[in-house]
């Protein structure tokens, strides 16, 4: 039996020319409307469907289904034509072949198990990553005064956002398909900025996180209004911040460059191998002509299986089941800039509220009290 099926799909469906370059699904989770809603609505989801069908498409149709049915069907007309003396000791084999079953089933479960731990660790990572990016951005708003440095922040936040994403796909931000051109546009980055951090040999996201220091650093320096102490636990809470960043796309350059061992992908294929052989010989006195059928849709469902984990595999890529990276630095764009604007509309004291909500003197339930008044029955 052919088991080139269980080399992992990656990055969508292949155009008509080339099994060699992949066409990404950068617009799967495009939400972008017509001039009315109702049919903006009905083209995201037709486009949603047809991206699920393309998908299932190119994880399950394949030369190796036209492979398994001839060899299926070759081997069910032979023992039923030529093998009668051998039907009643093929059939006796069916407990064996459910045993050799029951371990291909416990080996494809363990390695789906771990192929989605490891897209949940991206997941999480990835989580941290948007939360911490915006914590950076409130905690510069809360203790650095001066706006420039504060703003500059802001872009660097959201820039490291877009860098994790290129890194993650093997590319750079100034690749047109990861949001270079968009934060340019944006005026997010400096084209010499830009310029800069695709030059340096570096990983991309490691020089928003220098950048990230030399601003807090900066900023503190010449903050006169707070106490060393202040400034010193400032500076130690936003540090963690940005230890908690590194630490979390470091994790994902991790789970992206360490994939499953290859011994165990073999031992799988050729697992594989033997049960779609042993099992298309004792099925098929019993299931006729049926018998290539049944192979073929037992081959299918276990192919969806393999192709799913091997997607999981690798989380950041541009597949279905991979995580959607683009909506991720969309999000922290978008809140980081609420942040920023949330600023500059607020014209009280966040301590202290609207001076027309502060209460005329306290209540008595609170000028009364008393710690003796707490143990009393």
């Amino acid at each position: 039996m052919n088991t080139h099926w269980l080399q992992p799909v990656r990055d969508g469906p292949t155009t008509g020319t080339s099994m060699m370059h992949k066409q990404p699904y950068h617009d799967r989770n495009d939400t972008s409307t017509d001039s009315t809603k109702s049919s903006g609505c009905d083209d995201g989801e037709t486009r949603n469907w047809r991206h699920k069908v393309e998908f299932l498409k190119e994880m399950i149709v394949g030369v190796d289904l036209l492979v398994v049915v001839i060899a299926a069907s070759i081997v069910t007309i032979g023992v039923n034509q030529f093998g009668n003396e051998w039907q009643s000791f093929i059939s006796d084999s069916k407990p064996a072949i459910g045993t050799l079953g029951a371990f291909y089933s416990f080996a494809l479960v363990f390695r789906t198990n771990i192929c989605y731990s490891r897209w949940w660790e991206g997941r999480v990572l990835w989580g941290t990553i948007i939360v911490c990016s915006i914590r950076i951005t409130q905690q510069a708003h809360l203790w650095i005064k001066e706006p420039a440095l504060v703003h500059r922040l802001s872009c660097i936040s959201i820039i490291f956002a877009y860098c994790c994403k290129a890194q993650l796909r093997g590319s750079g931000l100034e690749d047109d398909s990861e949001g270079g051109s968009k934060l340019l546009r944006k005026g997010v980055i400096s084209q010499e900025e830009l310029d800069l951090i695709s030059r340096q040999s570096g990983w991309q996201p490691y020089y928003c996180i220098d950048a990230m220091r030399v601003v807090i650093s900066e900023g503190l320096k010449w903050d006169e209004t707070n106490s060393e102490w202040k400034k010193n636990a400032a500076q130690a809470a936003m540090e963690e911040t940005i230890c908690t960043l590194a630490n979390s796309i470091g994790g994902c350059i991790r789970v992206r460059s360490t994939g499953l061992p290859t011994a165990y992908d073999d031992i799988l294929n050729t697992t594989g191998a033997i049960f779609f052989t042993a099992a298309c010989l004792a099925w098929a006195p019993g299931a006729g002509l049926y018998n290539p059928i049944v192979v073929l849709i037992v081959y299918t469902i276990v192919k969806m299986i393999i192709g799913v984990g091997s997607d999981m595999e690798d989380p950041f890529g541009h597949d279905e089941s991979d995580l959607p990276l683009e909506k991720f630095c969309e999000e922290i764009d978008k809140q980081i800039t609420a942040v920023d604007e949330r600023a500059k509309i607020i014209t009280f004291d966040l301590a202290r509220g609207p001076a027309a909500h502060v209460p005329s003197e306290r209540t008595s339930s609170y000028s009364t009290f008393t710690m003796s008044s707490s143990y009393q029955g």
